[in-house]
């Protein structure tokens, strides 16, 4: 199967799978957590004038963050258990085609003082994905965690893969809570994928021209002017 040149394929190689809404790879945007919903939009005379103006709601650059790349979702209800007292590891899944298995400390947390939202992380499971991804020619893609989503128990370790070459999608999970038990139900996101084109580029290092200065600050006084509000900040992009 040849991709199409702007065009990735999330594939099951579990039948039916691709069928469960909830366990199906949706855009980013379509995941978006429950307390940016509950956040309330702020709007103010002040906003005008650019002075402590709006809130988290009102930042492209989050919102932008978001809309990137697609959430890949846990795929089956599943208990995560570790018993650091015994050093001793298992799980449950609601059909044995789902695998779980493990990285040991001897392959990165004996070397990396690795902390999550502040927590060390203490062990890693690892996730055989159903999922298997392809991309045009040229393409690898970023495996992310979830990080907006602010999950207690645990985080998709970051990376990149090939996958225009290798298309495997099995996550690398880092638990950093206390709990012997972590219970993910299906549909829970796990990591944000994001293609991207393969490209090399230069480096140039270099105090600011004169062009530089003016492409700057007509930068900054068009967002701060004209549209300190994402709504605008997109409108006027789009054009």
């Amino acid at each position: 199967m040849r991709n199409k040149k702007n065009e990735m394929h999330f594939v099951s190689v579990i039948d039916g799978l691709s069928s469960i809404e909830e366990c199906v790879p949706k855009k980013s945007i379509d995941y978006m957590p429950d307390w940016w919903h509950k956040t309330a939009i702020r709007r103010s005379s002040a906003e005008l004038l650019n002075i402590d103006a709006g809130n988290i709601k009102n930042c492209p650059g989050i919102k932008d963050y978001f809309a990137e790349g697609y959430i890949l979702p846990m795929w089956t209800d599943t208990i995560l258990y570790y018993n650091s007292d015994v050093d001793e590891w298992g799980y449950r899944v609601a059909d044995e085609k789902f695998k779980v298995s493990t990285h040991s400390g001897s392959q990165y947390l004996d070397y990396v003082p690795h902390k999550t939202m502040g927590e060390n992380s203490y062990f890693i499971f690892k996730l055989a994905s159903p999922w298997k991804l392809f991309t045009p020619k040229g393409y690898s893609s970023y495996q992310l965690p979830a990080f907006y989503h602010f999950n207690k128990d645990f985080s998709a370790a970051p990376g990149i893969r090939d996958t225009d070459m290798y298309h495997q999608l099995n996550l690398q999970i880092l638990i950093h809570s206390d709990k012997k038990e972590i219970f993910i139900p299906r549909g829970t996101p796990l990591a944000q994928i994001v293609p991207f084109k393969r490209n090399k580029m230069d480096l140039n290092v270099r105090d600011a021209s004169f062009e530089d200065i003016k492409k700057i600050n007509a930068n900054e006084l068009n967002f701060s002017t004209k549209f300190p509000g994402s709504k605008l900040y997109y409108k006027e992009r789009n054009k």
